[in-house]
């Protein structure tokens, strides 16, 4: 019993921390916020994308299931949402930094 929770307890201390504060790509480089949020960009318009065409290809007749659709219609909504949401952010703590005195 104590061999399998040293075992767990190694991994856990020498495995790949799932949080960072250095994010990295799987080449091991150093990923900056810009990359991050061209990462985030390109995932929702993937989404919005993908929607459109489940919500063209149900309206043409085609044999989708309703619930897929909605389902890829709804995460295309919740992401773009949390982007401007976090892009209000972005530019209220920009706003901020520039009203600071020097």
């Amino acid at each position: 019993m104590s061999t399998s929770i040293n075992s767990i307890k190694t991994s856990l201390l020498n495995g790949p921390r799932p949080f960072s504060l250095e994010p990295q790509d799987g080449e091991g480089k150093v990923r900056g916020f810009q990359d991050m949020l061209k990462d985030a960009v390109s995932a929702v318009n993937e989404r919005m994308n993908k929607a459109e065409d489940m919500s063209t290809r149900l309206t043409l007749g085609e044999p989708l299931d309703i619930a897929d659709v909605m389902t890829a219609m709804t995460k295309a909504s919740i992401s773009f949402q949390l982007l401007t949401q976090v892009r209000n952010k972005a530019l209220s703590a920009y706003e901020e930094i520039m009203r600071m005195q020097v």
